[in-house]
């Protein structure tokens, strides 16, 4: 299941809960457009040279990312917000994909914030 939180809420304090349980805590940062939100997610989750800067290399990046054996991955894509009032289509094309990767894995959550 995806969580959202918006611009007001304590998602500092949730991703700290996170980490506490012991999760795998990986956080990509930002972007405004399709080429920077590609990019962000290339940098933040250290993704493979192969990663092609493209919808379907995100889903099958995100599908193979690992993290230690056993412990859960949290996914958070954090400053979501300036993509969906910039280009809504693109933030909904990515929603679309985090959300597809949540449903598919066992082992790994997703956490949308909106500030």
């Amino acid at each position: 299941m995806t969580t959202f939180l918006g611009r007001h809420s304590e998602a500092d304090d949730h991703l700290d809960q996170l980490r506490w349980l012991g999760h795998d805590v990986r956080v990509v940062t930002g972007g405004h457009d399709k080429a920077s939100v590609l990019e962000a997610f290339a940098t933040g989750l250290e993704l493979p040279e192969w990663f092609g800067h493209n919808w379907d290399a995100l889903l099958d990046a995100l599908r193979d990312l690992e993290g230690p054996r056993g412990v859960p991955v949290e996914l958070v894509w954090d400053g979501a917000h300036a993509l969906r009032q910039a280009d809504r289509p693109t933030y909904e094309t990515v929603i679309e994909i985090l959300e597809q990767v949540d449903e598919e894995r066992d082992d790994l959550n997703v956490t949308v914030i909106a500030r």
